[in-house]
């Protein structure tokens, strides 16, 4: 077998995925976490999960990561792709006050995405959920 064919079917589908920082501050973190929620809400075609958290001086760094699709479905522009590229888009335009930032993905074992994994799996079940309660440890 050749390593194309391996690639090719191996079972996995590899997908793109951006990363998206809002840096709200410690007073409007649970405001900007309930507006994330929101537009999370809005488009649920959208594949986002939570892949950071993290506190930077008077800061609190949310870290999403948006699916923008397999690299077949980006090259040919397919609705999928299309319809995540807006949603970053109205994010980016509309929660501008929250200084968003488009940034690597906080490797796994990285503090930010422990604790990103860890709060959802605590039992909070929402973005907004779980920035609340960040903001109310520190």
């Amino acid at each position: 077998m050749d390593r194309q064919y391996i690639d090719d079917f191996a079972g996995l589908r590899r997908e793109f995925e951006i990363g998206l920082t809002l840096a709200p501050t410690h007073a409007s973190a649970v405001a900007a976490a309930k507006s994330i929620a929101a537009y999370l809400d809005d488009d649920p075609r959208v594949a986002v999960r939570l892949a950071g958290l993290g506190v930077s001086d008077s800061r609190i760094l949310i870290t999403l990561a948006v699916t923008l699709g397999t690299v077949d479905e980006i090259k040919v522009a397919d609705a999928r792709s299309r319809t995540a590229v807006a949603f970053l888009q109205r994010i980016v335009d509309d929660l501008s006050a929250y200084d968003p930032a488009f940034v690597t993905l906080p490797a796994p074992s990285s503090f930010e995405a422990r604790a990103a994994a860890l709060a959802m799996a605590s039992g909070a079940h929402s973005v907004a959920s779980t920035v609340e309660r960040l903001v109310a440890i520190g």
